[in-house]
């Protein structure tokens, strides 16, 4: 009876082994980058559908779940932000996720000009970064992540405020 234990046991130890990658001495959290759940894989699925729809601010129909407030839409663009800007993503994990930004603004463009000067607004000590911006409504309120080379920093919003 103990055999038949212990053998079922080491049949979950090696099975649990097989579950995943793990990390070896040479990983850190910049080459691993963030563990993504099912559920943000979910949710970003339905974000680049939504992300097609245009709505009143690209020049399209009214669109509750595109524009509104605490839509559809904004609501996966707040949950997506706050799990994936939390500082241990790659640039192309958010990629990959999301899609491509709708724009990359840098030192010097408007958006990453505007940003910049937010009290809120986290910057990297040193270095240059980019911001992977992503509209909500056209280029009037939208997410965006800081990265810094391969490393997604954080995420924050710019709204217009209307």
């Amino acid at each position: 009876m103990m055999c038949g234990k212990l053998g079922a046991i080491l049949v979950l130890l090696a099975l649990a082994g097989c579950a995943g990658r793990a990390a070896t001495s040479g990983d850190s959290p910049q080459t691993q980058g963030c563990l993504i759940s099912r559920e943000s894989e979910e949710l970003a699925a339905q974000f680049r559908d939504l992300r097609t729809i245009k709505g009143h601010f690209q020049e399209g129909d009214w669109n509750a779940d595109v524009d509104t407030w605490m839509g559809r839409k904004h609501q996966l663009m707040l949950q997506l932000g706050t799990r994936l800007g939390a500082g241990d993503c790659r640039r192309a994990q958010v990629v990959q996720l999301l899609g491509p930004p709708d724009l990359i603004a840098r030192e010097g463009d408007a958006p990453f000009d505007s940003v910049s000067r937010l009290a809120e607004s986290e910057k990297p000590a040193t270095g240059p970064y980019e911001l992977l911006i992503y509209h909500w409504r056209g280029t009037h309120d939208f997410l965006y992540f800081t990265a810094q080379g391969e490393t997604i920093l954080n995420s924050g919003w710019w709204y217009a405020g209307d």
